[in-house]
This record gives C-alpha cells, sequence and structure tokens, in this order.
C-alpha cells in the first residue's frame, strides 16, 4: 500500500455498501408480506427456499419464465413512476405463467443502476410485491446492484423470473376449429412497443401531460398504466375445465402472439370490430404516422388476453372473466388455415 496516496474505497468508487445493506433492510417488510405457505427460507439467504404442496398434484409440474420491463422503464423514471415498474415487471412474468395454466408459485427480481436511490428501489419492490400478492406468489429473494458508469445516471434494469406448478394429469382438450376465443381488456400498451412510442413522442412533440379529446385522462397516464394481473380471471377457466388455452398479449400483438396457442392447420379470425380500440392507437396512426398493420403486430390495442373456449362455453368463461375483475367478450374463433386441411 502507497502511503503517499489516498487510500481508495468501494464507496468512493461509486458503490455504498452500508446504505444497500439498509436498503435491503427496509425491503425485507415489502417482501415478507408475500410469503405464501410454501415459503421455506429466511430473508437474505445465499438462496431461497419453497416447498410446493406436491401432493395437491397427480402429476407436477414446473414451469419458469423470466422477463423485463423494457424500454417503458425510461419513461416510468422520468415520472417518478417506480411502483408500475415493479408491478410491470411482475406482470410481464406472471401472466406468462398463467397463460401457460400454470399457478405462481415465486418470484425472484433484479433491479440495478447506476446510483441506488431508496426511494426508487422501494418503489420498484412496492410494485413487485402487490402484484405478487395479487397471484398469490411468494416474492423469496432478489438482487439490487449499484452499478456506476455501467448505467446512466437515472435509468434502472429491473428483471423478473417466476416458477409456476400445473398438474400435467389434467385433462385439457385440444383448441379445434369452431372454439370461441375469449378477449380480457388491457389496461394500455403494458410493457410492449415502447421504443416506437418514445419515438412517436419525440417526433410529435408531445408531453406526457397533454390531453386529447376522447382520453379522459393525461396522455402519460394512457401510456404508462400499469400491467394488470390476470391470474384472478384466467386460472379459474382452467379449474373448472373451461379453458382449452390462453395467450398473453405483449410484443407482436394479436397477430404474433394467437398462433401461439394453436395447432398446425388452424388459424384466428379476429373480429377487429368487436371491443372499442382505445383513442390512444387512434392517435398514434393520426399523429404518429403508423400503419394499421404496424399498430396491430406492435401494441394489444386494448386486449391484454385470450382466451380459446368450446362455444358452448363463452357464457360460463365471461362469468368467470368478469367474477375475477376483467369482463371478457368474443372476439374471434378458430378456424381452418386457408390453403389447408383440418
Amino acid at each position: 500500500m502507497n502511503r503517499d496516496k489516498k487510500p481508495l474505497s468501494y464507496r468512493e468508487a461509486g458503490v455504498d455498501i452500508d446504505k444497500a445493506d439498509r436498503l435491503v433492510d427496509r425491503m425485507s417488510r415489502l417482501v415478507q408480506g408475500t410469503w405464501t405457505e410454501g415459503t421455506a427460507s429466511d430473508f437474505g439467504g445465499f438462496a431461497a427456499a419453497f416447498t410446493p404442496r406436491w401432493k395437491d398434484y397427480e402429476d407436477p409440474r414446473l414451469l419458469a419464465c423470466t422477463d423485463g420491463v423494457g424500454t417503458k422503464l425510461r419513461l416510468l423514471g422520468q415520472t417518478g413512476r417506480f411502483e408500475t415498474a415493479g408491478r410491470d415487471c411482475a406482470a410481464m412474468v406472471l401472466n406468462d405463467l398463467v397463460a401457460a395454466g400454470a399457478r405462481p408459485l415465486f418470484f425472484l427480481d433484479y433491479i440495478a443502476a447506476a446510483k441506488l436511490e431508496e426511494d426508487a428501489v422501494l418503489g420498484i419492490v412496492e410494485g413487485l410485491a402487490a402484484a405478487c400478492r395479487q397471484a398469490d406468489c411468494a416474492l423469496i429473494g432478489g438482487e439490487t446492484a449499484e452499478m456506476p458508469d455501467y448505467y446512466s445516471p437515472g435509468d434502472h434494469e429491473v428483471v423478473g423470473f417466476a416458477v409456476g406448478i400445473a398438474d400435467g394429469a389434467r385433462e385439457i382438450p385440444p383448441v379445434s376449429s369452431g372454439d370461441v376465443l375469449i378477449g380480457l381488456p388491457a389496461s394500455g400498451p403494458h410493457s410492449n412497443g415502447f421504443s416506437l412510442i418514445r419515438r412517436i413522442l419525440e417526433e410529435s412533440a408531445w408531453s406526457l401531460d397533454s390531453r386529447f379529446e376522447g382520453m379522459e385522462t393525461e396522455l402519460g397516464d394512457c401510456i404508462l398504466a400499469p400491467t394488470p394481473i390476470y391470474a384472478p380471471a384466467v386460472l379459474p377457466l382452467f379449474d373448472e375445465g373451461i379453458a382449452k388455452a390462453s395467450a398473453h398479449i405483449t410484443g407482436g400483438g394479436l397477430p404474433g402472439n394467437l398462433p401461439r396457442i394453436l395447432p398446425g392447420g388452424l388459424e384466428p379470425m379476429i373480429d377487429w370490430t368487436s371491443w372499442r380500440r382505445p383513442r390512444l392507437y387512434e392517435l398514434f396512426s393520426e399523429y404518429g404516422n403508423v400503419s394499421e398493420e404496424e399498430l396491430r403486430r406492435t401494441f394489444n390495442l386494448g386486449v391484454g388476453m385470450v382466451v380459446a373456449v368450446a362455444p358452448d362455453d363463452v357464457g360460463r368463461a365471461i362469468s368467470v372473466t368478469r367474477s375475477g375483475g376483467y369482463p371478457g367478450w368474443p372476439l374471434g374463433e378458430v378456424v381452418r388455415a386457408r390453403g389447408r386441411g383440418n
């Protein structure tokens, strides 16, 4: 050690371990508020443990998903909507599990920034915890990373990972021609298409507090609305044997996601007039010069989740989704692919 030079420390390099430890202590209360019966470890260990109720499943199968918030984080950070960032991260992951018919078990997060600001990180964790509680999923662990000179000041990265469980012995009828596609409403663009949205905002010179005719709230409230958790509406459909398949409408929109749940030889026929498209997308078309094709393959256009059911189950399905907080409607049907056999 050269005594003629000022000693270096991790704090002087931009990472404050003591501050990070205090932050973790404050997060622990939020995290522990999500713990469920299966949580089998204390807060702060090197690994988190969870014990599923295996006996409830004849053929238990674990499903795993991971996702992030994407460039929507830039706008959320600029407006201080950190809780929404947490909700979005959890929703993007948990809704994928739910679409696969899996009941979420536990969730882990990764939060990184150039500098860990307590209000921002706690807001993110609060949003994660709220979303996990809604899905009856335990937030059992995570990582916070302070990375100066790697991220730009004010930027954050929020990523989630979750595991769910389904019964492989559960008989789910295959999707077939004539089945009905039930749509569930979206709250906004969710976490998709934001590179295009930010470009539209830049070129149109709109601000997030702009108001437009036909919109009840400011533009920012429409664009940055948190993503819903669809578990209360979709999982009962699988439990009651109504759902044949489900699609989470994320990047790719309806045209890109619906084919993922259909067997070969079938395709979705969407009635694009069956719901009222939010005014936001009309603005993107009128003032952002975005084509109809681009709108359909980039945004959900007001549809956050789709469930395929038999024609005789449409009424029951809509009743169940309404009870779960997201009233569904028939938005199309499954048909034979053009030019192919069954």
